[in-house]
């Protein structure tokens, strides 16, 4: 029961406090839509390209964060979120404690709950750590067994995971390397083991393997199968055309997520890389290809893509816990390291455990922060009938599809997969270009502006006098409304 009360503290102290997250929004409008019967197909909530197809959506997780937040408000989402991540934790020490010490488990989930925090939003990748654990905890179970069926719960992880989030599909990465490495091991025609303790040969690593060739074959058949339950939401494949259009965003948009981590904000990763890296090179007689291969992928998608980052600790965590407890080799305790990577924590967390407790918020503003959302600006749209096309910052589409769809639709958001790319491209453009810019948004008489976030989608400074006069501001939003247009007479008022 103590370990339950400490991951659930864990969970909650990254989820109850002050998050910004402009994607929330649209993931409740679009849960709205589930919740009526409708589930969202198209960019419905935009006037520009209403009709562009949106062929897969975390439809699950959109209607379950929309009846969590009408039912419960923003602070059941939170308490959501929180089991989410301290459920994470726990899969993650559970396969750690297939072949390791519980002292090397609780060194491996503070990393891990360090890696995660930066990553803690109410999104559905949150969804996605604890499907990637289970998915790690099958693995070793079924090392463990020399078996393949453990593996035989992964269709139905998936099946599950498929309608919550595309990232299912790193779950299938994940296994298929396992029944793929060890297939091509047995083959050799070697008995399955583990290397002797005295073994030091390159030749013993490289042929170490846990399944045999019968038992590998079946585990790449039990993929085969969960390759087919991402078909089980009702967008079928469309997930796999979603995954394969979401891998060209970077070449439009210089989006955060999508960028390398940095220090010092992502720390804890790469001290993460480097200790494992270490633990490695001093326990590489506990290396096997299937981990090699494993920490090679997700280590790539690591450190080109911040959002992944805990992907590499998840994957990586069962080997580095085995390599904590070899550390007996040169008298070095693991419970020794357990009290040094707590204290560790104190440094490497980006919120350090003073800072999260201080800050801690339940509900109210917690979801949506004053500085970015404002409620009163939307209050005025309502009230003073803002309605039909409407211009909107990147990051605030989706809170004015929330607060204002249908009566309003949208220019702009930040589902990247709902328009061409080329409407971004054109944008971007447009706004160093004051007469390209009037072309782009012609036939929109208002607009809502996101002044801290000023950018080449915001539109900040794009509407100018005295074709355009602001109708409200405060230290969030400007609205602004043509002068010749239906809505002129607000502004400057």
């Amino acid at each position: 029961m103590l370990s339950v009360a400490i991951l659930l503290a864990a969970g909650g102290l990254l989820s109850f406090r002050s998050m910004y997250d402009t994607d929330l929004w649209w993931h409740l409008a679009q849960g709205r839509e589930a919740a009526s019967g409708h589930l969202v197909r198209t960019n419905l909530f935009s006037f520009i390209h209403p009709d562009y197809p949106q062929p897969y959506t975390a439809w699950l997780f959109d209607l379950g964060s929309y009846v969590l937040w009408t039912r419960g408000g923003p602070a059941a989402l939170q308490a959501v979120q929180a089991l989410l991540i301290a459920a994470t934790l726990g899969a993650i020490a559970f396969a750690c404690r297939v072949r390791s010490s519980a002292a090397a488990a609780i060194s491996v989930c503070v990393f891990g709950w360090m890696i995660l925090e930066p990553r803690a939003l109410p999104r559905p990748h949150v969804l996605s750590f604890l499907g990637l654990a289970v998915c790690v905890w099958l693995v070793e179970r079924a090392r463990q067994a020399r078996s393949s069926k453990p593996l035989w719960w992964l269709p139905l992880v998936i099946a599950l995971w498929s309608d919550v989030h595309v990232e299912c599909v790193f779950g299938l990465a994940l296994v298929g390397l396992f029944g793929t490495c060890e297939l091509v091991l047995s083959s050799r025609g070697a008995s399955p083991r583990r290397t002797p303790r005295h073994a030091h040969s390159l030749r013993s690593l490289a042929t170490a393997h846990d399944l045999t060739r019968r038992e590998a074959a079946k585990s790449l058949g039990i993929v085969a199968v969960a390759l087919l339950a991402t078909a089980c939401n009702p967008y079928g494949f469309g997930l796999l055309r979603y995954m394969f259009e979401n891998s060209f965003v970077p070449q439009v948009l210089d989006i955060a997520e999508l960028r390398p981590p940095y220090l010092p904000n992502y720390r804890a990763f790469f001290a993460w890389a480097i200790a494992g890296g270490l633990l490695l090179v001093i326990s590489w007689r506990r290396v096997r290809l299937f981990e090699l291969a494993a920490i090679a992928v997700f280590a790539a998608l690591g450190f080109r893509y911040l959002r992944l980052t805990p992907l590499l600790f998840l994957v990586s965590a069962p080997l580095v816990a085995r390599c904590i407890d070899d550390l007996r080799r040169f008298r070095i305790d693991p419970r020794l390291v357990a009290i040094a990577t707590l204290a560790a924590s104190f440094f490497l967390a980006r919120e350090p455990l003073p800072s999260l407790v201080r800050g801690l918020q339940v509900g109210g503003d917690a979801l949506t922060p004053p500085a970015i959302f404002s409620e009163p600006a939307m209050r005025f749209a309502r009230e003073h009938g803002l309605a039909g096309p409407a211009f909107t910052s990147m990051n605030l589409g989706g809170f004015v599809a929330w607060e204002l769809y249908p009566s309003a639709r949208v220019f702009l958001d930040s589902r990247l997969q709902a328009y061409p790319a080329s409407h971004f491209r054109a944008v971007m453009a447009a706004s160093r270009d004051p007469g390209a810019w009037a072309a782009v948004t012609t036939g929109v008489d208002w607009g809502v502006l996101s002044t801290p976030r000023v950018n080449e989608l915001s539109g900040v400074g794009q509407f100018r006098e005295p074709e355009w006069g602001t109708a409200y501001q405060d230290a969030a939003i400007q609205i602004v409304v043509r002068r010749s247009g239906p809505y002129g007479r607000l502004a400057g008022s």
